[in-house]
């Protein structure tokens, strides 16, 4: 999904768009400073953005923004973590050294 930037009243634009008519330009020869400024105005960002947008999608190979990689706890973090009584620090530590949790045994007597 390409990720839109706005400027601050003008239309909104693909990041991936944008990102791919100055690639087209770098690879014809064309691309001057110029364009990029435009660019920049055009979408409200900062020149070194739109080059630093460049860079990564030569890169990486990719036009759009990095999509951010969450951090999901498994069912066992989340049992590692009530053993150890809610110590964040504690349960790092443990993560760290590669301690896992101990299965409780349940009585149902």
């Amino acid at each position: 999904m390409d990720q839109e930037v706005r400027a601050g009243r003008g239309p909104v634009l693909p990041r991936g768009l944008v990102v791919r008519r100055l690639l087209e330009r770098q690879q014809a020869g064309e691309l001057a400073t110029r364009h990029v400024r435009a660019v920049a105005e055009t979408v409200g960002v900062s020149e070194r953005t739109v080059w630093r947008w460049l860079e990564q999608a030569k890169t990486t190979g990719q036009v759009e923004a990095p999509v951010p990689q969450g951090y999901a706890v498994s069912d066992e973090v989340w049992a590692l973590l009530g053993e150890v009584g809610g110590n964040v620090a504690e349960l790092r530590r443990r993560l760290a050294a590669g301690i896992r949790f101990r299965r409780r045994r349940h009585c149902t007597g």
